[in-house]
């Protein structure tokens, strides 16, 4: 019987499957030997134990070795959390351009109003868009290339 078989399955793969390596097996040795300094576990358990550890190879396997006992546990790094739609940037053009245009459109109306100069409206808005285009373009190009 095997210290696998006797302790509960493992917490769901897809979060706890990142491989583990060096630094994470000496972690769970030092907690090992603490366990055995408090007494819960004798010497042939710890042995046992840390046979499982040496042959661990993801942080699921090395998280069973540790589901009966309490603290101290070895330290994991955390997966790395998924991107979000905040990690997306808006380009610096494309910044300036949304600012320019919510100050300078109401400024083009209210003067194409009074001057009946209509037409200047459209070419703020028509720059505007060709400049964003073109930086759209730009990123693009770049992101190929990378």
């Amino acid at each position: 019987m095997t210290i696998s078989e006797d302790l509960a399955p493992a917490p769901p793969a897809a979060a706890t499957d990142l491989r583990i390596g060096a630094p994470e097996r000496e972690a769970a040795r030092e907690a090992l030997d603490e366990h055995l300094a408090e007494e819960r576990l004798d010497a042939d358990e710890h042995a046992q134990r840390w046979a499982a550890c040496r042959v661990a190879r993801t942080q699921s396997e090395l998280r069973r070795i540790f589901l009966d006992l309490p603290a101290p546990h070895p330290g994991l790094p955390r997966p790395p959390a998924p991107p979000t739609d905040e990690d997306v940037d808006i380009p610096p053009l494309g910044a300036a351009v949304c600012v320019a245009l919510m100050l300078g459109l109401p400024v083009a109306v209210v003067l194409g109003f009074v001057h009946d100069t209509w037409w200047g409206l459209a070419v703020p808005v028509t720059v505007s868009v060709l400049l964003l285009y073109v930086e759209h373009l730009l990123r693009r190009g770049r992101a190929t290339r990378e």
